[in-house]
């Protein structure tokens, strides 16, 4: 028996919070979702300040048996007897593999118990995940995704995969994801990108996980045919991946003494290494959003992307930056050249990226939109109640 939902804001006005449980990744972890999480978590007033009341619960990964037999015998209990109890909405974040089964369990355990629930897609390549699935993992996609009360995309093409998963448009809303720290910094020190200090070097920025699937061996490649016709372009790569592999592959090229890897970067000097940049550059095969692309844009850096996900959001092709068709460096050493060669277009793109991104993905306007997702959950849980369709 599905026990009573306390969604009182409705009935007795804005005096008793809507609470929220977000159900994700440890905060801990690196970027992906647990960069929303911790975004998220920055807000809490703001959110509370709209009657929103925000709590988080972090699962295990399923990487080693230790860690399954916690989630079982930790997580599950915790999660069932504990969080769940204090929450209207519960909303799942979720991407492929193992998050999507951990999310499924818990979705589980909050339907059979009467909450309300969200399902919040963050990967850029789910569709792939859904396709290559068995025939459980495909029922299972689409009795979570049609069994929730309101789903939640990154970007627009995402919303576009999960209409074709069986999501409901009228309960569909696009949220992209925020950029606080370097929203703030943006309104503290003003970049002017006409570079006064010209001794300083210009390079090509780019922050994610060092994977095929970002795209560093087709920037490393632009970079060598770029090289090839005698134009010097230096790349700084800030993130953690197989460093061994990226080196020896800039060492092949020819290009080693022109590309620098600078690690994991956080804080101040990831704002840094931004806004030292000419230009910001992720020629992602596929990304559902892009955070460092948006933390980019806040710093006043065009960006060069490609045709995928949340860039399709992010960038005005030719406005703010360029979008080239993923896995062509030919077409991403033109729009580099480019940008490298004409440092007055970067800085007027560059301007034109920070309004963007202060228009369409301030904190302010982020969190209104998930204000408004959860009110609808709301609005239609009374609805409900009362008998209406």
């Amino acid at each position: 028996m599905n026990e009573p939902v306390g969604m009182s804001a409705e009935a007795t006005g804005a005096r008793d919070p809507i609470r929220v449980l977000h159900v994700g990744p440890g905060r801990g972890q690196r970027g992906g979702i647990a960069s929303v999480l911790a975004e998220l978590g920055t807000q809490r007033a703001r959110f509370a300040d709209t009657a929103i009341e925000l709590s988080f619960f972090e699962t295990r990964g399923f990487k080693s048996a230790a860690a399954l037999a916690a989630f079982v015998c930790v997580d599950l209990p915790r999660f069932t007897f504990g969080v769940l109890q204090k929450a209207d909405i519960v909303h799942f974040h979720v991407s492929v593999r193992g998050s999507f089964y951990r999310k499924l369990v818990l979705w589980a355990i909050a339907k059979l118990r009467g909450r309300r629930t969200v399902f919040h897609l963050h990967a850029g390549n789910f569709e792939s995940f859904a396709m290559q699935a068995g025939p459980f993992t495909r029922h299972a996609i689409a009795w979570f995704v049609r069994g929730v009360d309101a789903s939640v995309a990154v970007s627009s093409p995402i919303a576009v995969e999960m209409r074709q998963l069986g999501t409901d448009r009228r309960t569909l809303h696009v949220i992209g994801n925020t950029a606080c720290d370097a929203e703030a910094a943006a309104h503290r020190h003003p970049v002017v990108k006409e570079r006064p200090d010209r001794a300083a070097p210009a390079y090509v920025a780019f922050a994610g996980r060092l994977t095929k699937q970002k795209g560093v061996d087709d920037l490393l490649t632009a970079i060598a045919l770029l090289a090839d016709d005698g134009y010097c372009v230096p790349v700084r790569f800030a993130g953690v991946g197989d460093m061994a592999r990226w080196e020896r592959l800039a060492r092949d090229y020819r290009i080693d003494d022109r590309v620098q890897f600078v690690g994991w970067l956080e804080g101040d000097a990831k704002l840094a290494f931004y806004r030292g940049a000419r230009v910001f550059c992720m020629p992602s095969h596929y990304e559902s959003f892009g955070i460092a692309t948006l933390e980019a844009m806040f710093s006043c850096v065009p960006v060069v992307g490609t045709r995928v996900g949340g860039f399709v959001d992010l960038v005005e092709d030719g406005v703010s930056g360029f979008l080239v068709e993923p896995s062509d460096p030919h077409a991403l050493a033109l729009r580099l050249k480019l940008l490298m060669g004409d440092a007055q277009a970067a800085a007027s793109m560059g301007r034109a990226a920070l309004v963007r991104a202060q228009q369409r993905y301030s904190c302010e306007a982020i969190v209104e939109r998930y204000v408004q997702c959860y009110r609808s959950v709301i609005a239609a849980a009374a609805r409900a109640r009362r008998g209406e369709s």
